[in-house]
């Protein structure tokens, strides 16, 4: 089924400004959107704000229509102030100076702070038949899953309190032995999803950005004990990550101030994250 952003439950006020840039307001409705109840700072929220922002912003510059998918292949966070609360508007620049276009959006608080600047590059399939492909796509990957004895019933995740999760947080990840180059995970549509998630949204058909950002959170608080992203971070997306299929996050960088992790499924490296502090 075809997605419909018709309704964003996000983004109001979206008006597109005599230069090209786009401005909005920003729901503070937790209701509608449970992942506010987070920090301002959390990934969580970072990269759901970076994804209603964008296709809000798309739909009104008539770059993408509202039943169109689309796929991020690229996006870096700077943090700005996340003391005084969330975000209640922002701005959306495309820059198409480059070979690679990219955009650019800026959530403000109410003190007129700068909360955080987003930068990304997606796609979007404007000709492919995106559900017949996919469907094909995850049957490989059970064929894979399959051939190479991989399993998801017998995974262990960590518990809530290892991992230092609040009540509406879900474990993603597995223990990890001491000295151990990679964290495993796993994202299923019981954990990853409404309502056994009531944090993280998405259209249900794969492993989405913002779950890789939580994972990437969480494997950060087993390596290094601590899940505060106080500066920046960055993800390069390559393929298609599906639902019920374990990963590995292999450590690629561990430093003092940032760490780095190759995301691995079925032998193949679907995604590069780093975060900062």
């Amino acid at each position: 089924m075809a997605p419909n952003y018709t309704a964003n439950p996000y983004c109001s006020s979206i008006e597109v400004q005599a230069d090209g840039s786009v401005t909005f307001a920003c729901s503070q409705d937790k209701a509608a959107n449970a992942w506010l109840t987070l920090p301002p700072h959390h990934p969580v929220v970072v990269q759901t704000q970076a994804f209603w922002t964008a296709v809000g912003a798309s739909i009104a510059l008539q770059g993408m229509e509202a039943t169109q998918w689309s796929a991020l292949t690229w996006i870096d966070w700077q943090l700005g102030s996340g003391d005084d609360g969330h975000a209640v508007r922002g701005t959306y620049r495309r820059d198409e100076t480059s070979e690679n276009p990219s955009y650019e959006v800026v959530l403000y608080n109410e003190a007129g702070a700068t909360v955080v600047t987003i930068r990304g590059r997606g796609v979007i399939f404007r000709n492919r038949n995106f559900e017949a492909w996919r469907a094909d796509a995850k049957a490989q990957a059970r064929q894979d899953q399959a051939g190479q004895g991989e399993s998801s019933t017998s995974f262990t995740y960590a518990t809530p309190q290892a991992l230092g999760l609040t009540k509406d947080e879900r474990a993603l990840v597995a223990p990890i032995a001491a000295g151990a180059d990679h964290v495993e995970a796993l994202v299923t549509a019981a954990n990853g999803f409404p309502p056994g998630n009531p944090l993280i949204g998405g259209s249900g058909d794969h492993v989405n950005s913002t779950h890789f950002h939580e994972i990437a959170r969480q494997a950060t608080f087993l390596v290094k004990g601590r899940t505060d992203i106080e500066t920046s971070g960055t993800m390069t997306l390559n393929r298609y990550v599906e639902l019920g299929t374990p990963m590995r996050l292999n450590i690629r960088d561990n430093a003092e101030s940032h760490i780095a992790y190759d995301i691995e499924q079925l032998g193949k490296t679907c995604a590069q994250i780093t975060l900062r502090w």
